[in-house]
């Protein structure tokens, strides 16, 4: 059965990255991004195993929650652009943290955006959607 994309989207599936500790939020994200063909996700529940997910997939797109157990959003951000030369990956931002002060600093720091927990999933689609549009075509 050949997979239907959404119009202007890309004609194979744009690789998705996301790092997150919280096993119910990867389900619920994992569930959302079922309904989206143009979409392959792949889930990384620590920062270590994320970079390592980095190596191995070389994602178009990041979501990176910023509380995980061993390493920060911050410092993985960090690293995906020095030491992994992401320079033009679009890295999300996904925190519980909804304060205007977090989401500014996040956005300073270089995420493309800031995503607020619980995840909203229209929002989630128009942020994922901006993102894809930026990508090299």
């Amino acid at each position: 059965m050949m997979k239907s994309f959404p119009l202007n989207s890309p004609k194979k599936p744009v690789t998705v990255l996301y790092i997150e500790d919280d096993f119910a939020n990867r389900q619920l994200v994992r569930l959302i991004m079922a309904k989206r063909n143009d979409i392959q996700l792949f889930e990384a529940e620590t920062g270590t195993a994320g970079l390592e997910s980095l190596n191995a997939h070389h994602p178009d797109i990041v979501l990176l929650d910023l509380s995980l157990p061993d390493l920060s959003g911050y410092e993985i951000l960090a690293r995906i652009r020095h030491d992994y030369n992401m320079n033009s990956t679009p890295v999300i931002a996904v925190s519980g943290n909804s304060h205007p002060d977090d989401i500014s600093r996040g956005l300073k720091a270089g995420f493309q955006a800031y995503l607020t927990k619980p995840i909203v999933i229209t929002k989630l689609f128009k942020t994922l959607d901006t993102a894809i549009h930026s990508l090299p075509k």
